[in-house]
């Protein structure tokens, strides 16, 4: 009887922080950025991350929308440096560096260590194992990427929120991903880098998680324990080998 293994993307497989830190090195000299904003790449990078982790809270929690969050991650920090954010030049500005980021941000290969001999090693065992991904970034990079990467291959299912309707960790959206594939939570397993998105959306239908914690953050006190946790993707082997047993 065949698993279900649910992979998140961004961190998990995809390496979006290298891969977006190229992107935007790339973006800062071609806008000329460092003139316009009179700051280091260092500096503008991480502005731009703080404003851009607290948009997609806000999209996540439907607050705002994606055309908004796709314009304003720029403008606010423009704005940050100077500029006025609602001009129509710095507007037309952000609009040229959203499109940017999309283009060539998806063409970035970079993968989390140890995500293609996982994957590899998984292909082998196709018998045994079907693979998805579940993922609420946007549609027009999320497939890209994963083309430009070569790890698309793997999959059987591309369970993508703007699809679904749903995002996670909302329990709609692991419930439908689960009457798509035809099977219960217990024949899947969900693996993922962020606690609250992926964990505890699991958590909530009943599916089993791995999460995949590189970077040691500690859980907070009144948080449920994942039902594994590794610190690197070479481990989820191990766990698949020796510990999980289907019913």
């Amino acid at each position: 009887m065949r698993q279900y293994l649910l992979f998140d993307l961004d961190r998990t497989l995809w390496d979006f922080d290298g891969n977006a830190e190229r992107t935007y090195r790339a973006m800062f000299d071609s806008f000329g950025l460092k003139a316009l904003c009179g700051v280091c790449f260092e500096t503008f990078h991480e502005r731009y991350r703080i404003i851009n982790d607290t948009l997609w809270e806000a999209y996540r929690n439907g607050t705002i929308s994606k055309e908004m969050l796709s314009l304003r991650r720029f403008s606010l920090t423009l704005a940050d440096f100077g500029c006025d954010a609602e001009s129509a030049e710095i507007v037309h500005l952000s609009r040229k560096m959203s499109d940017y980021y999309v283009v060539e941000g998806t063409r970035q290969t970079g993968l989390m260590p140890g995500a293609r001999e996982l994957l590899d090693w998984l292909a082998e065992r196709r018998d045994r194992y079907c693979l998805a991904v579940i993922t609420n970034g946007f549609s027009e990079a999320q497939l890209p990427k994963m083309k430009s990467s070569g790890i698309d291959r793997y999959f059987d299912y591309f369970f993508l929120s703007e699809d679904i309707g749903f995002m996670k960790p909302d329990r709609r959206f692991f419930e439908a991903a689960l009457r798509r594939m035809g099977v219960g939570a217990e024949r899947c397993l969900v693996i993922g880098d962020d606690y609250k998105v992926d964990i505890a959306g699991a958590m909530a239908v009943g599916i089993p998680q791995v999460w995949y914690n590189p970077k040691a953050i500690a859980l907070a006190d009144a948080a449920l324990p994942p039902t594994y946790e590794v610190r690197h993707l070479a481990e989820v082997k191990d766990i698949f080998e020796t510990r999980i047993v289907l019913p």
